[in-house]
């Protein structure tokens, strides 16, 4: 292209495109949520899936926390990975029907996904 097309879609991105804003706590309702490089404890989530809070929270890690322009904040969080049954481990919460616990690996899945703040149930230990 031409610099001066590009020099138009550059201006027209700039003006149009959506923006973000990284942040790097976030204080939400009372609660602060962290990157897990600046704080490990405040970075630990369990969220609802696509917002459904019909299905089971899982637990994942904050890696980035932004905020759109329009004033939506979001997480891109990575999940904890599920014990590997080939492994040997047992869950011992898996004994207590009554009791809503369950352990997963430390190890997080490779991909991110986008976690709406509105999504988070609570951070875990």
């Amino acid at each position: 292209c031409p610099p001066a097309i590009q020099e138009c879609r550059d201006i027209f991105d700039g003006m149009y495109a959506p923006k973000t804003i990284l942040h790097v706590t976030l204080k939400f309702d009372g609660i602060i949520y962290s990157r897990a490089s600046t704080h490990l404890g405040n970075s630990q989530i369990l969220y609802c899936p696509q917002g459904d809070w019909s299905l089971t929270p899982v637990p994942a890690s904050i890696k980035y926390i932004y905020g759109m322009l329009m004033g939506e904040l979001v997480f891109a969080a990575q999940r904890h990975l599920l014990l590997d049954p080939h492994n040997n481990t047992i869950d011992p919460f898996s004994f207590y029907l009554d009791f809503l616990a369950k352990m997963y690996m430390m190890e997080l899945e490779s991909h991110l996904e986008n976690v709406k703040v509105t999504w988070v149930v609570s951070h875990f230990a």
